[in-house]
């Protein structure tokens, strides 16, 4: 399944960029194949459980860093056809050759 997260740290200034590396080692540290954006994080994840549990400790990492509020907007691609994040783009990228 492929995931598209972004995480929103409520009320601790316009700069985020502290607090999304965080996010970030949450992926590196569980050996998440992910790709950073500017306006989120996509990444490969097995199931929804899995996801939860992801998205529950990138929850409380950012609490420790004394985030009140953490607002999140994830999109997920689920097909029983394995495809990857790479397979999408180069379908796309064929067709407009």
């Amino acid at each position: 399944m492929i995931v598209e997260l972004s995480v929103i740290p409520i009320g601790v200034g316009e700069s985020l960029s502290k607090h999304i590396a965080e996010v970030i080692k949450v992926f590196e540290k569980k050996g998440i194949k992910h790709k950073i954006t500017p306006m989120g994080t996509i990444f490969e994840i097995e199931d929804y459980v899995k996801l939860g549990s992801i998205l529950q400790e990138i929850n409380e990492t950012l609490i420790e860093m004394g985030v009140g509020r953490v607002y999140m907007v994830i999109k997920s691609d689920f097909r029983l056809k394995e495809s990857s994040m790479e397979d999408k783009v180069k379908s796309v990228m064929e067709k407009l050759k």
